[in-house]
């Protein structure tokens, strides 16, 4: 691995790590400033706003400017957003409006960071049968960051922490990234400076077109990934609080246990699948989101922490078995001087999905008993999961099984 690759690797780890800080300390904080799951839900949903505005145009902007100093600008300006939280906290002026402009505002410059360091990655590898295995082994790294911050997010709030104050450690994480990528030299190429002659709107337009009816297969992936997404980040994030909260474990500290577990269980899941040769993808990614909705339908049958455990590492592994092999196909079919404006729309779709599943299932959870409610959502996973692997294998010939070779290296 490379020196460049090193450096993004640390960037991508540091900023996940500080991600995983935030998320927990958003959901609990919305919980504590409105009182209710639905209430919680409608300021995460605000938070992903942004997507539906700029998600796309940012990865055009993203294969048009010099991504390095883009990315350093957004960790910059995420930190001392990130930062007014605390401080105002700290100073008694903290409120709920402040709370959503401030989420809304760090959802938009990750917007333009995402899709900046996916294009990145695969301009940095340079034996691109081995892409596969450098985004398991950042995805492990990715996940040991999820499992260690809410790990210490909830350690730090048994000693007295206020929920705010974890956003403290956040804003340290950002400007560490923006540290990393300064001795990054990222390398020009000529479909960067091609990509300058057209007009933004028609560069967002190939992103689209290449996403869909031009690539039917990709179309019909990206379709079954918004779909399992509708759902998924609300069972985790609302769900998941609200089993807790029925069985008397309120404290912030244990769903931070329990977010642990799952990126501890996406860790182990990225090594492994290192190690692994995929000749079929796809089959990889339907799979995945099988194992989530099995996940899915324990966590309504549970009654005890275990169950929730034992939950949440099989979410871990479902996640990772699809997403990580999701991103390399798309890498690997994508040229250059599309893969920004290719990730900005996985990114794009995947967080609106995020933010309806927040409103869905904050409305499912709030309308009928946890058993009813995870019920219906595993139906639903299995269902949806099923359907699109049916349209993949219909529209698709088999010759067409792009495989993802694990070659060992000296890394």
């Amino acid at each position: 691995m490379n020196r460049n690759l090193k450096l993004i690797w640390a960037a991508d780890a540091t900023s996940i790590f500080g991600t995983a800080i935030y998320t927990l300390a958003l959901t609990l904080l919305s919980f504590e400033y409105t009182d209710s799951v639905f209430g919680a839900g409608a300021i995460l949903f605000t938070s992903i706003i942004p997507y539906f505005f700029i998600g796309v145009f940012a990865g055009v902007i993203s294969d048009r400017v010099d991504r390095k100093k883009l990315m350093i600008l957004c960790d910059i300006v995420r930190g001392i957003l990130s930062l007014s939280i605390p401080v105002a906290y700290d100073l008694n002026i903290l409120t709920v409006q402040q709370i959503v402009i401030v989420s809304f505002l760090i959802t938009a410059f990750r917007a333009f960071f995402h899709p900046a360091i996916q294009a990145s990655i695969p301009l940095l590898v340079e034996d691109k049968t081995q892409l596969n295995k450098v985004n398991s082994y950042i995805g492990s790294t990715q996940n040991l960051g999820m499992m260690l911050g809410p790990t210490l997010g909830g350690m730090l709030l048994i000693f007295d922490f206020n929920v705010s104050q974890l956003l403290y450690i956040d804003s340290i994480t950002y400007f560490l990234s923006a540290l990393f990528i300064f001795g990054v030299r990222f390398p020009e190429t000529k479909q960067e400076m091609d990509s300058e002659k057209t007009s933004i709107l028609k560069d967002a337009w190939k992103g689209i077109k290449f996403m869909s009816y031009k690539n039917k297969g990709i179309a019909i992936i990206m379709l079954a990934f918004a779909s399992q997404l509708l759902v998924g980040v609300g069972v985790i994030q609302l769900g998941i609080p609200k089993i807790l909260s029925s069985m008397n474990m309120t404290e912030g500290s244990m769903f931070g246990y329990i977010l642990s577990a799952i990126a501890f269980s996406s860790t182990i899941s990225s090594f492994w699948l290192a190690t692994r040769k995929v000749k079929r993808p796809v089959i990889w990614i339907f799979s995945g989101y099988a194992v989530r909705g099995v996940a899915f339908f324990l966590l309504g049958l549970t009654s005890s922490i275990e169950y929730i455990i034992l939950a949440a590492l099989i979410i871990g592994f479902g996640s990772t078995i699809s997403g990580t092999t999701m991103t390399t196909l798309l890498q690997l079919r994508t040229p250059n001087n599309m893969l920004g404006k290719v990730m900005a729309v996985r990114s794009s779709i995947g967080n609106i999905a995020d933010a309806f599943a927040y409103l869905i299932v904050g409305g499912i959870l709030s309308a009928f008993s946890l058993f009813i409610s995870f019920t219906f959502i595993t139906i639903y996973v299995l269902i949806t999961t099923g359907l699109f692997s049916y349209l993949w294998y219909r529209s698709i010939s088999k010759s067409d099984t792009t495989e993802i070779a694990y070659q060992s290296s000296s890394y």
